[in-house]
């Protein structure tokens, strides 16, 4: 296996980056015919397994995944509070689910994106470059439309970088209030048994 070290954009501590051999892992994408990367951190150190490790290291749109970011630049600046509800005007939307009335953490659990447009647009192109780039989230380049550029760019981030990004959001450790960051993970409980919870964004 490889080893290397790379620096955290946000905090700028090393997290040490190991290519497992899973054979397992990389036997479930091909079975699939498709080719990925699994990305795991414990701590500072980051493993990689399946079939394509090389994308662990490329650059991708952020697509749902930035409603993580979005949420937290909302709260913190206070464009919105968890109790809010976001009225759905009655326009067709492309998911039925969405079709309705919904808080910050609903439409989170929905990845209902008109909801995280409309944060948004009162966040503010400014305000939003501005917060990204404190952030040091991928290449930090929002461009000049406020409500599509983690959807179609040019916003990019790779999935150790947003690994890194998630691991800060868990141990309450990025540049934000701890209430804020509180909030914005009990909006990605997805299950909790047994005392274990298990938290997520697709």
């Amino acid at each position: 296996s490889g080893c290397t070290v790379q620096h955290n954009l946000i905090n700028e501590t090393p997290s040490q980056i190991v290519q497992g051999h899973n054979q397992v892992i990389h036997q479930y994408f091909d079975e699939k015919n498709t080719s990925g990367v699994l990305v795991i951190q414990t701590d500072k150190k980051i493993n990689l397994y399946g079939n394509a490790l090389s994308r662990a290291n490329t650059e991708y749109v952020p697509a749902s995944t930035f409603k993580m970011l979005n949420a937290l630049i909302g709260l913190e600046n206070q464009k919105t509070d968890i109790n809010e509800i976001f009225k759905w005007k009655g326009e067709k939307r492309s998911f039925t689910a969405w079709e309705k009335d919904m808080t910050l953490g609903e439409a989170m659990k929905l990845s209902a994106v008109p909801v995280y447009q409309e944060l948004a647009r009162r966040i503010g192109l400014d305000l939003m470059q501005k917060e990204v780039k404190r952030i040091g989230f991928g290449n930090a380049e929002i461009g000049q439309q406020v409500d599509n550029f983690w959807l179609v760019g040019p916003l990019k981030v790779t999935p150790i970088q947003e690994v890194e990004f998630v691991s800060q959001l868990a141990h309450t450790q990025l540049p934000f209030s701890e209430k804020v960051q509180a909030n914005v993970k009990n909006m990605l409980l997805l299950e909790e048994s047994n005392g274990y919870k298990i938290f997520g964004k697709t």
